[in-house]
């Protein structure tokens, strides 16, 4: 790849001549032991198949590659080209090192990508401006558009398909877990750390919550109630293992000793400001339902911290909040 020796303006020295595509030469190279010059471009192509010179066929291999002397440097820099579009109407006169650059934007390269004077936008090659309608064109865009929204959407679902897929593994191996953690010490502490995952996972993409009233909490719900509460459980994602043992804590017996009784939790009001509530999908009745996962509560003392989760129901006073939860520490 040289330039093109048509385009050159004057007489051009035969050493600035490439022996392997007969232009003039392009950022060009000389071998160190015959002082052969050659473009860049043609002789790494031409050394991919052959490691000679091949003008004295004199050995020839990459590290005998050097620069050019300054003299053909000075001889190749005072060469003048015209522009390939100059039968167009191009009457720049240009240094080699220009050349490149100009025919790529030159105003007379009918390739030369221009936007759209008639209104729509698109980005058009020169030549083909003449021939462009933009309905036209602007109805492809839109169905090439509505194809890839399609394709992503199908993307989405087989996803979500795969993402369940995965999530009912999960939870057979959780089963199986379950069922083995009665017998071996390691895998009830393994199922325990599965557990505590699972609901941090689903707790994730749960708002959260404040509790302005704790007064207002519902400590002993009726068997509908308990039925409401695995409602709205199941319908936010909660793992399907865990939806047991969720709506059998939402009744005080099975809270942490400081929220066992009403005498308990008005004692404890100050600390139980501090948990880290999420909110579920409110119950039929109106009546907001938050969970307390024992990964977002840390931080609490031992006598109000939920041993995996626990549901609390109220007649009122919870409210969305944006603050984050304090991180649990063992899966940050």
């Amino acid at each position: 790849m040289g330039f093109d020796m048509n385009c050159i303006v004057g007489h051009v020295d035969e050493e600035l001549i490439c022996p392997i595509c007969t232009d003039v030469l392009e950022e060009p190279v000389q071998s160190s032991q015959c002082e052969h010059a050659y473009c860049r471009a043609c002789i790494d192509k031409w050394m991919l198949q052959k490691q000679i010179c091949p003008v004295d066929r004199s050995a020839l291999l990459a590290s005998h590659l050097v620069p050019v002397s300054r003299l053909m440097r000075n001889m190749l820099g005072r060469l003048k080209m015209k522009c390939t579009f100059s039968q167009s109407g191009c009457t720049q006169m240009l240094a080699l090192e220009e050349f490149r650059t100009h025919v790529a934007a030159c105003e007379h390269n009918p390739k030369v990508v221009v936007e759209c004077s008639k209104g729509c936008g698109m980005k058009i090659p020169k030549d083909e401006m003449s021939r462009h309608n933009c309905v036209f064109e602007l109805r492809e865009v839109v169905e090439t558009v509505v194809k890839e929204v399609s394709d992503l959407k199908q993307k989405v679902t087989d996803l979500e398909a795969q993402s369940s897929s995965q999530r009912r593994e999960l939870e057979l191996f959780q089963y199986y877990i379950a069922a083995l953690r009665s017998t071996n010490p390691v895998l009830r502490n393994i199922g325990e750390q599965l557990d505590r995952f699972s609901l941090m996972q689903w707790g994730n993409g749960l708002r959260l919550a404040t509790v302005n009233s704790w007064g207002s909490l519902i400590s002993t719900p009726d068997s509908p109630m308990h039925l409401m509460v695995r409602n709205v459980l199941r319908a936010s994602g909660c793992p399907m293992h865990m939806l047991n043992m969720m709506v059998d804590h939402c009744h005080e017996d099975r809270w942490p000793e400081g929220l066992m009784t009403l005498d308990d939790r008005r004692e404890n009001q100050r600390r139980m400001s501090q948990y880290v509530t999420r909110l579920v999908p409110g119950l039929v009745t109106g009546k907001p339902c938050v969970v307390v996962l024992a990964g977002d509560n840390t931080h609490m003392p031992e006598n109000l911290r939920p041993s995996l989760g626990l549901v609390m129901i109220f007649v009122d006073g919870v409210d969305e909040r944006a603050q984050q939860p304090w991180p649990d520490t063992e899966f940050v």
